[in-house]
C-alpha cells in the first residue's frame, strides 16, 4: 500500500491490486469499497476488434519523491504503461499517463475512481454536478437510470445522448457534492481541445466517475499533454464548479472573446430579442408535411408585429420545416420551401421592423430517406461514391446512424473530408446570400461534435479523438468566413449550448436545460462559467412536454420561462400554426384544456424581459454569475416527471457581477405572490422595477408580486 497524505487528505494505492483503496478527508473515506482498476486501456486489433487491458492484471512497479510517485505497469512483453501522480500541500493531485504498445490505442481510463453510493435513493445526501446539457445535479441515480438519457456506453454509429465532451457534455470534469462527509472534484485541466467520455454509473456498490480519454493518435504511444485533477473541497454545486472555472480563466479563457470587446457580433445580440420559433410545414415532426397555416412565410408577419407591440421587444424568428428537401434531413436544405422569392420577401420584411430571421439545420448527418416527406438520395449517394466520406465502422463496415431515426435513415459524415467542409459552405452560402441572419447549424450535432470514426483511408487516425474537434473547427472557420464573404454578419449555433472548445465559432445556440428532469434537475452550470463570453436562447424545448407533465405541472413552462431568464438566457416561444403558445416544441394534444395559459406566459415574459433591457440588463446580458446569496420560500411547487414528484422553489434565482457591483435576481414564476426568507443578520436593498428607481431596504423577508421579479443588492 502506498500512501500520500496532507492537511487535506490521505490517498491510499494499493499497487499489487492495481487500484485505488481509498481516499479519506477529515478521516471520512469518499471513495466506495470495491475500486475500478486504476488504468483502463482500449487497443484495436488488426480487423478491428476491441484489446482491452487494465492494470489490477499487470505486474507494477513504482518510484516515490517527495512530492511525486511514478506507478509503472506491465501487461505483457509488447504492451506498457506509467501513472504520474504530483501533489504538493494543497487539496488537489495531478495525474498524467504514458502508454507504450504495439497495437492502435482507442482510449486510457485513469484514475480509476468510484465514490460512494450514498445518494438519495440508497439514503444519503449525495449529489452529483455534471456538465450535461448546460447543467445537471443528479441526487437519485434511479432516476437517470429509468429516464430518457441513462449511462450508454459510447460505441459506433454514435447516439447524440452519450457522456461526450464535446457533445452534451460542454466540459471535461464532474464533481460530487456531500456537504457532510466532504465533496469531490475530478477533472481534466485541459487546454488542447482532447475528446473525453464524462460521465458515471453504478459499479460493484459504488458510483464509478468515467474520465475516458480519447486521445486519436495513429499508434500505441501515447503521453498526456494536460493534467487531470483529484481534489477534495467543502461546499456546493458552486464550489465545485468554480474549481474548473478558476482554471478555464487563467489558462483558457484568453482565447475567448468577452461580449463586452467582440466587434464581431451583430447589434440585435445586445438587444434581447424574444425568440419565436414555429414550423412551415406540419405540426410536429412526425406529421404529414403539408404546409402550415404560417405558409407562405410572410403569413408570420402579424403576428412578429403582435408579439412585438406585446413584449415591447425585437422579435428573432427561428424557422422549423423550412427546408427545401425535407425536414431534419441533412446535409442539404437549400433552397428554402417554396423558393427563395417566398423566404426573401419575410426576410425584407421583418428586417425593415429591425426583426431577425433564423434557422434550423442539421449537421453533420447525410440523410438517405426522409421518413416524413418525399426525399430520397440513394441513387446520388451511389454515383457519387459518397460511401468514401462516411465515419466508418472498426470493422470497416457502415450501418445506419442511429441520430433521430424517426425522422431520417441515414449515415453520419466526417468532418476531415474535403466534401463535407464544401457542402456546408455551399448551404450557408445560400443563406447568407438571402439575408438570413442566423442558423442553428449543427443541430443533432450537440455542443458542435461530430460523431465517431474509424476509418483507415481518410487520413485521420483510425480512431476518434482530438482531431475531430480541429477539424470541426475549422469547418465552423470556414463557414463564417463564406458568410462574410456574402456580405452578413451571421451567426451560428448548435444543439445544446457550444462545447468549451467551440465557444468561438458557435456564438448562440439552444440550450437543452429542460432535457435534465430526466435525470435530476438543471442548474445554470454553462451560464456560471461562461456568460461574459456569449448568450444562447432558451429553444424550442423539445421533449420537455415528455419530460414535464404539463397536466399535472401547469406551470411547466411558466419556471422554464424563469430558468432561462435567470440564465441569461433569450427568451422562446414555440408556437403552433395558429399562432397559439405551446408547452414545447413536438406536441401533439392542441385541445383547449391542455394549451399552457398565454396570459400568465406573456405577463411573465413581459415583466422578465423589461429587467433585461431595463437599468440592470447588463448584468444579464454580459455579467459573471456569482454564487448567490442563500434564499428560501415558505412554500413549495410540485413538479412532476417521469413518475417522480418533486419539491420546487416557487422561484429562481440569479446572482451576477460586473466589476465590483454584484445584483441578485429573484423571479417568481407562480401565480401567486410568494415570500422570500433572506440570509439572517443582513440588511438588503430590493429594487422592485427594471428602471431601478423604485427600491427598499429590507430584512428577515420579502415578499415578490405574481409572474414577477425583484433584485437585491
Amino acid at each position: 500500500m502506498i500512501k500520500i497524505k496532507n492537511n487535506f487528505y490521505e490517498l491510499n494505492i494499493d499497487n499489487e491490486k492495481g487500484v485505488i483503496a481509498s481516499l479519506l478527508k477529515n478521516g471520512k473515506n469518499l471513495l466506495s469499497e470495491n475500486q475500478p482498476p486504476l488504468m483502463t486501456l482500449r487497443f484495436r486489433g488488426d480487423k478491428g476488434e476491441a484489446l482491452d487491458f487494465n492494470t489490477t492484471d499487470a505486474v507494477c512497479t513504482y518510484e516515490e519523491t517527495e512530492k511525486s510517485l511514478t506507478l509503472n505497469f506491465s501487461f505483457t512483453e509488447n504492451l506498457k504503461a506509467s501513472l504520474l501522480v504530483t501533489f504538493d500541500d494543497s487539496a488537489e493531485l495531478k495525474f498524467n499517463a504514458k502508454v507504450e504498445g504495439d497495437k492502435q490505442l482507442e482510449w486510457l481510463e485513469y484514475p480509476g475512481i468510484a465514490v460512494n453510493d450514498t445518494f438519495r435513493d440508497n439514503g444519503g445526501k449525495s449529489k452529483i454536478l455534471w456538465p450535461y446539457n448546460e447543467g445537471a445535479i443528479i441526487e437519485d441515480i434511479t432516476v437517470r437510470e429509468k429516464g430518457g438519457f441513462p449511462y450508454f456506453e459510447p460505441k459506433y454509429p454514435s447516439m447524440g445522448c452519450y457522456g461526450m465532451c464535446p457533445g452534451m457534455v460542454f466540459a471535461p470534469f464532474v464533481a460530487v457534492i456531500n456537504e457532510d462527509i466532504g465533496s469531490l472534484y475530478v477533472g481534466a485541466h485541459d487546454k488542447n481541445n482532447n475528446t473525453r467520455n464524462v460521465d458515471f454509473y453504478r459499479l460493484n456498490g459504488g458510483i464509478k466517475l468515467q474520465m475516458r480519454l480519447y486521445p486519436g493518435v495513429s499508434e500505441g504511444k501515447y503521453e498526456t499533454d494536460h493534467d487531470l485533477i483529484i481534489k477534495v473541497f467543502d461546499g456546493d454545486w458552486y464550489d465545485g464548479a468554480e474549481i474548473y472555472r478558476d482554471f478555464f480563466e487563467k489558462e483558457r479563457g484568453g482565447y475567448l472573446t468577452p461580449i463586452t470587446e467582440n466587434s464581431t457580433l451583430p447589434s440585435w445580440y445586445h438587444d434581447s430579442p424574444i425568440v419565436l420559433t414555429y414550423c412551415v410545414r406540419g405540426h410536429h415532426d412526425m406529421d404529414k408535411m403539408d404546409p402550415s397555416g404560417l405558409f407562405p412565410y410572410i403569413n408570420g408577419m402579424s403576428l412578429v408585429d403582435e408579439l412585438s407591440e406585446k413584449f415591447g421587444s425585437k422579435i428573432m424568428v427561428i424557422l422549423m420545416h423550412w427546408e427545401g428537401t425535407a425536414p431534419w434531413a441533412p446535409p442539404f436544405v437549400w433552397p428554402p420551401y417554396g423558393g427563395e422569392a417566398c423566404l426573401k420577401e419575410y426576410i425584407d420584411a421583418l428586417h425593415e421592423k429591425g426583426h431577425i430571421l433564423g434557422v434550423y439545420c442539421s449537421g453533420f448527418g447525410w440523410t438517405q430517406n426522409s421518413n416524413v416527406a418525399e426525399y430520397n438520395m440513394e441513387k446520388y449517394f451511389a454515383d457519387n461514391n459518397l460511401k468514401d466520406i462516411m465515419c466508418i465502422s472498426p470493422e470497416g463496415t457502415l450501418p445506419f446512424s442511429e441520430i433521430c431515426t424517426g425522422q431520417r435513415s441515414g449515415y453520419d459524415m466526417c468532418p476531415s473530408q474535403p466534401l463535407v467542409k464544401e457542402i456546408l459552405m455551399k448551404e450557408v452560402e445560400g443563406m447568407a446570400k438571402l439575408g438570413i441572419d442566423y442558423a442553428q447549424l449543427l443541430d443533432q450535432n450537440h455542443g458542435g461534435t461530430a460523431y465517431m470514426c474509424y476509418s483507415k483511408n481518410h487520413g485521420h487516425p483510425p480512431v476518434p479523438g482530438k482531431w475531430q474537434n480541429e477539424k470541426v473547427k475549422d469547418i465552423l472557420k470556414s463557414v463564417r468566413d463564406k458568410a462574410k464573404e456574402k456580405g452578413t454578419n451571421m451567426l451560428f449555433g448548435c444543439e445544446s449550448a457550444a462545447a468549451e472548445m467551440f465557444i468561438p465559432e458557435l456564438l448562440i445556440s439552444d440550450n437543452r436545460f429542460e432535457l435534465n428532469y430526466t435525470l435530476g434537475y438543471p442548474v445554470p452550470l454553462y451560464s456560471f462559467m461562461y456568460h461574459k463570453y456569449l448568450n444562447n436562447f432558451m429553444g424550442n424545448q423539445v421533449c420537455a412536454e415528455g419530460t414535464i407533465n404539463g397536466r399535472k405541472t401547469p406551470l411547466s413552462l411558466q419556471l422554464r420561462l424563469a430558468y432561462s431568464f435567470i440564465a441569461g438566457d433569450f427568451l422562446t416561444l414555440v408556437v403552433n400554426d395558429k399562432g397559439k403558445l405551446q408547452w414545447a416544441w413536438g406536441q401533439k394534444d392542441f385541445s383547449e384544456d391542455y394549451m399552457p395559459d398565454t396570459d400568465n406566459a406573456f405577463e411573465l415574459i413581459r415583466n422578465m424581459n423589461a429587467w433585461r433591457m431595463g437599468k440592470f440588463g447588463d448584468f444579464l446580458h454580459f455579467g459573471t454569475m456569482k454564487k448567490p446569496e442563500n434564499v428560501k420560500a415558505e412554500n413549495k411547487v410540485e413538479l412532476y416527471s417521469g413518475g417522480r414528484v418533486e419539491s420546487m422553489e416557487p422561484f429562481y434565482t440569479a446572482k451576477y457581477g460586473i466589476g465590483d457591483e454584484e445584483i441578485q435576481f429573484i423571479v417568481n414564476y407562480t401565480d401567486d405572490t410568494i415570500k422570500i426568507k433572506l440570509p439572517e443578520n443582513k440588511s438588503y436593498t430590493v429594487y422592485t422595477d427594471p428602471s431601478g428607481e423604485n427600491r427598499y431596504n429590507a430584512e428577515g423577508e420579502v415578499k415578490i408580486n405574481k409572474r414577477s421579479v425583484i433584485a437585491i443588492a
